[in-house]
C-alpha cells in the first residue's frame, strides 16, 4: 500500500511541476523577470556574481524557487479537495 501511495504522490508531484513551470514563465512572468533583475542587481553589488546584460546568473534559480513554491501551492490545494470531497 506505501508502494502505491508512494507512486501517486511522485507521479502527483510530478504533474504539478510540470504545470508550475507554464504558470511561472506565462502568467507570472513579469514577476519572474522582476526578481530575477533584482537578484541580478544584488549580486552585482555585493560582488558575489556578474551579471552583464546577456548572461542571467540568477534566471534558472529564481525561476526553480518559484516552480517549487506553486507547485507546494497546487499540491495542497489538490490534497486538500481530495480530503474534503472524499466523504
Amino acid at each position: 500500500m506505501r508502494h502505491a501511495t508512494l507512486i501517486t504522490n511522485a507521479s502527483l508531484w510530478l504533474a504539478c511541476m510540470v504545470v508550475a513551470f507554464f504558470i511561472v514563465l506565462f502568467p507570472l512572468g513579469g514577476l519572474l523577470d522582476y526578481l530575477s533583475q533584482a537578484s541580478n542587481d544584488f549580486l552585482n553589488k555585493t560582488g558575489l556574481g556578474f551579471a552583464d546584460g546577456e548572461a542571467d546568473p540568477s534566471f534558472l534559480w529564481v525561476l526553480l524557487a518559484l516552480m517549487l513554491i506553486t507547485a507546494a501551492l497546487l499540491m495542497s490545494a489538490i490534497r486538500w479537495s481530495i480530503r474534503k470531497f472524499k466523504h
